[in-house]
């Protein structure tokens, strides 16, 4: 998927909403900055000021997050005696409303010295900003554990009478129900305070994987110390292979070049792989015991309660992909028949199935496509869109260049519009990114215009829904109006490799992190030997008769930094399913199916997870969602084939 995010969720507000409408109608005539063409070597200062995000919306300057620091400290000052006791109405409100009037501006601090230093990695006065808004934040978490303490101490009569009191309590109901929600997880004083030194995460209220543990701290370590060595690229050039480089390795269309990357990688992982088995294996005893600690059978059932989502979620998931990896197989058969191989190994799963066609779509053309291959949105989503768009609004910092970090993302805070972060060039894969950050942004826009600050903020599980719907979308569009087989080839098979690598990839991996942590429930050890078996199988089961599991292939395992995420990976395959699976309901032109999906940007979380996606026509606790994108996958196989062997008949 994308670039990790920042903490806080990408949004907007009735003030980024004032913004939109100053953007409304005819793009810019033609001038300079439209004809502009990105260079990554170039400085910041030479890219036209309309494609570079203004920070002044969070602050005005340094001086003023300096200032914002202060005024951060002193409410956190407040909060801290206001904590103490919560059995009086008045008194839980005030402490409330400061601490979200003080996570409102900690997430501002947080996100200005995040985009600061997105732009200027170097810069030893963004690195000082980026760890102090960190530390901010850090300390902020502290006192929101004390409050959640109080808050679970009280009776319901006691919280009733509360109501009764100080009716503007009623505000902060659903952070309050929520809370109360997992109130048998919560021991006594001295075990939370026990948990929290040993860095107890179930219970925090940010992503998790924005909180790394030592077990990943260690496994980054080694893995910035994993020498993969050199090779000869496709102009004989001797190139060292890092971890950066080997994707691009991985994908060559020289297979002697792919071979020696992907082997290259494999041997690096067997050399420490009875280190970074430790390592993984401390992580799950980790996730193990907090989860028994708090009374949870599995880390499983833990880990999703955290976001109030059922264990059989996850479970259908892995069950239903592992009914239909059928299509899968019959993916590697025509892989190896297209690339004209005797075998399928790992190192030939990424390299093009078909030339590429050379997209052309700079930023001006982007901006017109993009609605109109969203359109079936309605025309509120796509009236936001268009303004969002224009680089006039300022939500998008553009174009790649010195000191700016790869990637993308998206990410704002409440009462503001979204930043969006791109590196975009012109080809199929820069549009492609821009319609999936988009999707963020213009689910928060809506969330945010629509909810209190209390419930604005969607979960994780729902987060990758509206990205990947918008790339359904996008393709849709693109194939509609291919104009050769050759463009149609292209934007199939790009379409296979999502599925394939986001649905059955990361299911895969879903499985394993499964696999591993009911080893653990069971007392076995989870050694080297164990991980890399119970690994192999899996990739031998989903990729089927026509593929090689070769020698080193087992330990891929050990390069999957999302193991150490806590039970985070499956929503990726879960997000897209259900992406899939919204596209065509608001694709079928019934305006209240539309209105649904449409729901669910605007609903925040102000119910649960499943409930907000389940009205918008989608349960994945049930096979359907999953048994269409895998079912999907195989119409895909077969238009691929066919128009593969209609231009090479034999």
């Amino acid at each position: 998927m994308r670039s990790p995010r920042p903490t806080v969720r990408p949004g907007a507000s009735l003030l980024a909403l004032v913004g939109l409408l100053a953007c409304q109608g005819s793009p810019p005539p033609p001038g300079p900055a439209a004809a502009f063409v990105p260079d990554a070597t170039m400085p910041r200062a030479a890219i036209p000021d309309q494609f570079k995000w203004p920070l002044a919306p969070l602050f005005a300057d340094d001086q003023a997050f300096a200032a914002a620091l202060d005024q951060a400290a002193a409410a956190r000052a407040r909060l801290a005696p206001l904590s103490e006791r919560l059995d009086d109405g008045a008194r839980l409100h005030d402490c409330l409303a400061l601490y979200f009037d003080t996570r409102l501006l900690t997430n501002k601090l947080t996100l200005y010295a995040s985009l600061r230093l997105d732009s200027a990695q170097s810069d030893t006065a963004a690195q000082a900003m980026h760890e102090q808004s960190l530390q901010a934040l850090n300390e902020l978490m502290r006192l929101s554990s004390r409050i959640r303490q109080g808050v679970l101490a009280l009776e319901d009569r006691t919280l009733a009478a509360a109501y009764a009191r100080e009716p503007r309590l009623r505000a902060f109901t659903p952070y309050l129900d929520e809370q109360r929600r997992r109130r048998a997880r919560v021991l006594g004083p001295e075990a939370e305070n026990i948990l929290g030194l040993f860095g107890d995460n179930l219970w925090a209220e940010i992503d998790l994987n924005e909180i790394p543990s030592d077990f990943e701290k260690a496994f980054q370590a080694t893995m910035a110390e994993l020498s993969l060595g050199k090779l000869r690229d496709e102009q004989h050039r001797l190139v060292s292979v890092t971890l950066s480089s080997y994707p691009q390795y991985r994908a060559s269309t020289d297979r002697r070049i792919r071979r020696q990357a992907v082997e290259k990688l494999l041997g690096a992982l067997r050399s420490q792989e009875k280190q970074l088995a430790a390592t993984f294996a401390g992580q799950v005893r980790f996730n193990v015991t907090l989860a028994r600690a708090r009374g949870y059978d599995t880390a499983l059932a833990a880990y999703l309660d955290k976001e109030n989502v059922e264990p059989v979620v996850y479970h259908n998931l892995v069950d239903t992909v592992a009914r239909n990896v059928a299509p899968l197989h019959a993916y590697v058969r025509l892989r190896r028949e297209i690339l004209g191989l005797d075998r399928v190994h790992l190192y030939d799963l990424y390299t093009p199935l078909v030339p590429a066609v050379d997209f052309d779509f700079p930023y001006e053309t982007a901006r017109q496509l993009l609605p109109e291959a969203l359109a079936p949105l309605g025309p509120e989503y796509v009236t936001v869109l268009a303004g969002g768009l224009d680089p006039r609004a300022g939500w998008l910092d553009l174009y790649p260049h010195q000191d700016k970090r790869s990637g993308a993302f998206c990410a704002s805070v409440y009462g503001l519009h979204p930043f969006v972060k791109m590196n975009y060039y012109a080809g199929f894969d820069d549009l492609s990114t821009l319609a999936h950050e988009y999707g963020h942004a213009l689910h928060s826009h809506l969330a945010y215009a629509n909810q209190p600050y209390v419930t604005s903020s969607y979960p994780p599980f729902l987060a990758e829904i509206a990205s990947t719907l918008n790339e359904k979308l996008l393709v849709d569009h693109l194939l509609a109006n291919a104009k050769t087989d050759d463009e149609r080839l292209f934007l199939l098979t790009h379409l296979l490799e999502t599925i394939r690598t986001t649905i059955y990839r990361q299911t895969l991996f879903a499985d394993f992190e499964l696999r591993a942590h009911r080893a653990a429930e069971a007392g076995t050890p989870l050694t080297a030997e164990l991980l890399n078996q119970t690994y192999r199988q899996l990739i031998g089961e989903y990729y089927g008769p026509d593929f090689t599991v070769g020698p080193d292939d087992e330990v891929e395992w050990a390069y999957v930094p999302h193991f150490y995420y806590k039970y985070y990976i499956y929503s990726y395959a879960t997000g897209l399913s259900a992406g899939i699976a919204l596209a065509e309901r608001v694709k079928s032109g019934d305006p209240a199916k539309r209105d649904a999906y449409l729901s669910l940007l605007k609903g925040g979380s102000s119910k649960p997870p499943l409930v907000i996606l389940e009205q918008a026509g989608v349960d994945l606790r049930q096979p359907a969602a999953i048994e269409a994108a895998t079912a999907l996958f195989a119409r895909t196989v077969d238009e691929i084939e066919t128009l593969w062997r209609r231009r090479n008949p034999r």
